[in-house]
């Protein structure tokens, strides 16, 4: 089983969840769409490995201002952009043409939130007597 199955939440306010992300894309939009409330989702791939996903219809007005999302974006190379609403991040396609979508690490995750700026305590070993 991969160790690359979920999928990141970043929400405006710096709140996050990781989730189980399905390898199925089908499986996975459904995901975001009751993550966000919404079936209008727009992707885009910030590196071949990391795909950011979006509720299209979210603007200035709508949904507040995501400067985590942002931060993610301009770390990928990209110009400064404005997100509002919550956004996923998710592994890449596959080579396969069956629709697979990766998810990401752990690992990644945690990668993932220091690029967009938000502490993450870190939890102290067992102390043992």
């Amino acid at each position: 089983m991969s160790e690359a199955r979920f999928a990141l939440i970043l929400r405006p306010g710096g709140s996050f969840d990781v989730i189980d992300w399905p390898t199925e894309l089908a499986a996975g939009l459904t995901v975001l769409a009751q993550e966000f409330r919404t079936l209008s989702i727009a992707a885009l791939g910030l590196w071949p490995d990391c795909s950011m996903w979006t509720d299209a219809e979210a603007a200035q007005g709508t949904a507040p201002l995501n400067r985590f999302a942002e931060r993610v974006h301009c770390a990928a190379g990209l110009a400064a952009e404005h997100y509002y609403g919550s956004i996923a991040l998710t592994g890449g396609l596959t080579d396969a043409d069956d629709g697979t979508h990766t998810g990401l690490t752990l690992d990644a995750c945690r990668e993932f939130l220091k690029l967009a700026e938000i502490s993450v305590p870190r939890i102290p070993h067992l102390r043992r007597k």
